[in-house]
């Protein structure tokens, strides 16, 4: 997942993501320059003031004005280019997961996996954004750290002196002292950090999925709000909710404890950074060795030093969180490799018949192995009519995905039209949040469609209320009933003309005289097109010429209504 994160400086888009990298480090870099300038404005402006120098206080005072108004700029200029990259960067990002995840089906694919990743949605909105926006600023973190750490190593090298130890009758002689005093005391502090923060990162892990769990329940709860109502079950829905939440407060818990112990050494540990450089600096000073001036540049160079070395300790949360969402956009991604790497069984071998829907000792399955249907032969010629029918959970509609080459488990032998002449419309049907006109043209925006068009298809399909609302922007399938739902996907059907037409449970929420109606225009519509339907209704028997009935255990039979006899030499039983 990191390879395809940098990939991004690797892809078409990298002159731009290089040129704002740029930008960042160069204002990254004036920043710690600047601040050195400041840290050695101190010596001459604490000098003037203990020399009473009215002329070097006010030059003093001009200097840091000019410093702090390149300072100010760049630290505008800083934020503008960190947030350009980051958008941008999340862009591409963003584009990558979602192609993945769309590519060849696996949005779909996925969900026969072992162990499938949860809230793919939430990994990809909030995920992918913390990722960018941690990385970014840990990253420009450690820059101006690293740098900081080299720039006032030096001067607190310089202005160290050397210190003189006397052991065991033993002198020794430690230059830099300072520095290598800011380096074990902020070691120190570091290794105890990540001692007891070790927890935080998993905890925060656990509680990406905790929050993504309990904000899909919300939403399920809004998507049925109408079933739920009627129902009477919002006692159940709250401890639903309740439950998911106590498993947020839980980890919360855990997490504030942590934090707690995290916060005590970070604050012991800044409290006595403010007095330590001092505290270490102080027998120069008392020794006439070091001005006021000097004594404050050393405070100040060992405080930019010790914040440098610091940096892990003051970023263990935001190092946490990063890593919670890097591990779970590591999972998302692997799944999404294992998924196009696997290659489910999708597609089998063609019989080679075009135009013809042929299966030739076709068996298809559940998830757990158990036989749907076993060794289905049967050949649907253009412009046929075929019935599927049988009791609930008999396979009607998984035969249905079977033929639509979604549906993974199977084996046996298929010859299918071409995806450009089929159009599937399932029981509950999809419409995009989007003006009516791109919902019923769905998942095609046809520009040689006319108004006309549309709005004759809608009147043939008796939604005359839907003529003046093309143009309106609407989640349309909290608007409409199932009915009208089901009557607009039929409208789409009308106007896209496809030579296949597969209706599974189309019209089970017409009423029967609807019903025939609408098969009534489709033959008058699509004269030459095969439709193949799935219902429970007797009365769809009249609209279709061959029947094949499912009896939920394997077994399967057809027949042709109009002569009410078996067609074995089309369509083969299985034995």
């Amino acid at each position: 997942m990191i390879r395809m994160a940098l990939s991004y400086w690797l892809s078409g888009a990298a002159p731009i993501a290089w040129l704002l990298s740029f930008f960042l480090i160069a204002c990254t870099v004036v920043l710690v320059v600047l601040n050195m300038q400041l840290n050695n404005w101190q010596v001459d402006f604490y000098n003037h003031l203990q020399q009473h120098s009215r002329s070097g206080f006010y030059h003093s005072l001009l200097q840091f004005v000019m410093i702090c108004s390149v300072l100010v700029a760049s630290t505008g200029w800083q934020t503008h280019f960190k947030m350009l990259l980051q958008i941008r960067w999340r862009q591409w990002l963003t584009d990558r997961y979602i192609s993945l995840w769309l590519h060849n089906q696996n949005y779909y694919h996925m969900n026969f996996i072992t162990n499938v990743v949860d809230n793919p949605d939430q990994r990809i909105e909030e995920d992918i954004q913390l990722f960018v926006t941690h990385s970014l600023e840990l990253a420009v973190g450690l820059l101006r750290h690293l740098a900081t750490l080299v720039v006032f190593s030096v001067v607190l090298w310089r202005l160290s002196g050397e210190l003189t130890v006397s052991l065991i009758g033993t002198t020794i002689i430690i230059p830099g002292y300072l520095v290598w005093s800011a380096l074990i005391y902020s070691t120190m502090g570091t290794l105890t950090t990540i001692k007891i923060g070790r927890p935080l990162m998993l905890q925060n892990n656990i509680q990406q999925s905790n929050e993504a769990n309990f904000r899909y329940s919300l939403a399920r709860l809004r998507e049925y709000a109408e079933c739920i109502a009627l129902y009477k079950g919002e006692l159940l829905e709250k401890s639903s909710l309740l439950k998911r939440f106590s498993n947020i407060v839980a980890t919360y818990l855990a997490m504030s404890k942590t934090t707690r112990d995290i916060t005590w050494v970070s604050a012991a540990y800044a409290q006595l950074s403010t007095v330590f450089a001092f505290l270490i600096a102080s027998p120069r000073f008392f020794n006439d060795e070091l001005q006021l001036g000097q004594l404050f540049e050393i405070s100040g160079a060992y405080w930019y030093v010790n914040s440098a070395l610091s940096y892990i300790i003051e970023s263990f949360g935001k190092i946490a969180q990063w890593q919670a969402v890097t591990d779970r956009l590591q999972q998302f991604y692997t799944q999404l490799l294992k998924s196009q790497q696997q290659k489910l069984k999708t597609t089998a071998p063609s019989l080679g018949k075009p135009n013809v829907l042929m299966t030739k000792d076709l068996s298809v399955y559940s998830p757990s192995g158990h036989a749907l249907i076993d060794k289905l032969t049967i050949e649907i010629a253009a412009g046929d009519r075929l019935l599927i029918t049988g009791p609930s959970g008999c396979g009607k509609s998984t035969l249905l995905q079977t033929l639509a080459g979604i549906w993974p488990y199977f084996d046996g032998r298929l010859s299918l039209p071409s995806d450009d002449d089929v159009l599937f419309l399932p029981q509950k049907p999809y419409l995009p949040i989007d003006s009516l006109r791109n919902a019923v043209l769905y998942p095609h925006k046809h520009g040689k469609i006319t108004d006309t068009t549309l709005k004759e298809a809608l009147t043939i399909c008796k939604l005359n209320i839907l003529l003046q609302q093309l143009d309106r922007e609407a989640d349309w399938s909290k608007i409409l009933s199932l009915g009208e739902l089901q009557r607009l996907s039929l409208a789409r059907a009308i106007i896209h003309q496809p030579k296949w037409l597969f209706l599974d449970e189309t019209t089970s929420c017409i009423d029967t005289s609807m019903e025939a109606e609408v098969y009534q225009v489709l033959h008058e519509k699509l004269p030459t097109s095969s439709i193949i339907s799935i219902g429970h209704r007797d009365t769809l028997k009249a609209h279709h010429r061959i029947i094949l009935e499912l009896n939920g255990s394997g077994g399967w039979h057809c027949i042709e209504p109009t002569h009410q006899r078996a067609i074995p030499s089309r369509l083969q039983r299985a034995k």
